[in-house]
């Protein structure tokens, strides 16, 4: 998610990919999502599509796999269809290698890469919790500074939300180590809703983001699926609105291969 006059627009969407996308998982009704004992949750591969108020413009795919003791990555990547996609192919990676420690979600290494995207599309952050200092060794000027317990990375935080809303949580505060600085992201249910996808229809509670006063952001979480979110709603004060919705599920792939072996 070669440069021309109007590749802005097409980087924009990679942005509103990397930036606006929250984790959206779900299961077939064989499928029930149950975690170990000691883990947040599954393995999976899910496929999204994104609208730009109503057109497709964008495919995006999340994964989840867990690479050994209590160590994850999780990996988004974003491609530009259709109509945007005419005005430039643009493809964005992001993957965020992270632990599961005591409950609590602590990245190790956060990669964005979009081919001539700025700086920030293409930052390397590294997290030493010894120091408690967050790193920045990708594109451009290079940073390091003190981080918070607690810090994520913009892309993990889409895990930590999920699992909040999975615990009943209804304020949801997150600092994230960006462009330099510590961020401050803070959510709300503000609601219930029922929300269609492809696979049927889902009683949902909603959650506003509430430090941002010019955009409004909007996540769907459904308490039949463990309140892992099904759909992302951005609203930005120009009257662009995109949404990210789920299309297909992979639960457990690698279980699932060995299995068909």
């Amino acid at each position: 998610m070669t440069r021309h006059p109007d590749n802005r627009r097409s980087g924009l969407l990679a942005r509103h990919f990397a930036m606006l996308t929250v984790l959206v998982i779900t299961s077939l009704p064989a499928l029930p999502i149950v975690a170990g004992a000691e883990e947040p949750f599954p393995e999976f591969v899910a496929d999204y599509i994104v609208r730009v108020n109503g057109i497709k413009v964008g495919e995006a795919t999340f994964s989840l796999m867990h690479k050994g003791a209590d160590e994850y990555l999780y990996r988004q990547r974003s491609k530009s269809t259709g109509v945007a996609a005419l005005l430039g192919s643009d493809t964005s990676v992001q993957s965020s290698r992270w632990r599961y420690v005591d409950g609590t979600i602590k990245p190790l290494e956060f990669r964005s890469e979009r081919e001539e995207g700025d700086d920030d599309d293409n930052a390397h952050l590294l997290f030493d919790w010894k120091r408690l200092r967050v790193t920045n060794r990708g594109a451009g000027k290079h940073w390091d500074i003190e981080m918070p317990e607690g810090t994520l990375d913009s892309l993990v935080m889409q895990m930590a939300m999920l699992l909040d809303l999975r615990d009943g949580k209804t304020r949801l505060e997150y600092p994230v180590a960006t462009r330099g600085r510590i961020k401050h992201y803070v959510f709300e249910v503000t609601g219930k809703e029922t929300i269609a996808l492809p696979f049927g229809d889902y009683e949902t509670i909603r959650a506003e983001r509430k430090d941002d006063k010019k955009d409004k952001s909007l996540v769907w979480g459904a308490p039949a699926l463990d309140y892992f979110p099904v759909r992302f709603l951005k609203q930005k004060k120009a009257g662009v609105k995109v949404e990210i919705l789920l299309q297909k599920l992979d639960l457990n792939p690698r279980l699932a291969q060995d299995q068909a072996d």
